[in-house]
């Protein structure tokens, strides 16, 4: 009995094991393709939200641009919300890491502003002397410094991250 149990066991062993593996690789294949798949698309969306972010800093120096002509020039039209509520909520979803960077670029922005409407308000008064630009030097030196901090940690990070 125990020859013919052998050749059965040798013609079914195969069978059982290759169906084991099936039946395993058709779950666990899945899982592992699904898993890929997932991080491939995080790491598209985040390089997406990234693209934002450099995008939004670049639009909040035109959008200063165009307060400052509004605001002083008298020309123009207000800009709409400013592109610093994008950049805060694209950092605090996606790059916590670049908080302070934003914290710092956010304070010498609002610095700027209200530099920006301080003269915009002398040239409404017609104040003498508001076209000197008084201390526009300097508020804008800060600005730029700190947008250029920013946007270099935001290059070296593309470097580190996307390449």
């Amino acid at each position: 009995m125990a020859s013919s149990v052998t050749p059965l066991l040798n013609v079914l062993l195969p069978v059982i094991v290759g169906g084991t593996i099936g039946i395993v690789g058709s779950f666990v294949g899945p899982f592992f393709v699904q898993r890929a798949k997932d991080v491939a698309d995080k790491k598209r969306k985040r390089a997406e939200k990234f693209e934002e972010l450099v995008a939004a800093v670049v639009e909040h120096n035109q959008w200063l641009g165009a307060l400052r002509f509004f605001a002083i020039a008298g020309q123009g039209s207000l800009p709409i919300l400013s592109p610093m509520t994008k950049i805060e909520a694209v950092v605090s979803t996606y790059f916590p890491e670049f908080e302070g960077f934003v914290r710092q670029f956010a304070n010498e922005s609002t610095n700027y502003e209200v530099w920006i409407l301080d003269t915009g308000q002398k040239r409404v008064l017609n104040e003498p002397g508001y076209e000197n630009l008084t201390g526009h030097d300097d508020v804008l030196t800060k600005y730029t410094d700190k947008r250029a901090e920013f946007l270099v940690a935001l290059k070296l990070f593309a470097r580190r991250e996307f390449q």
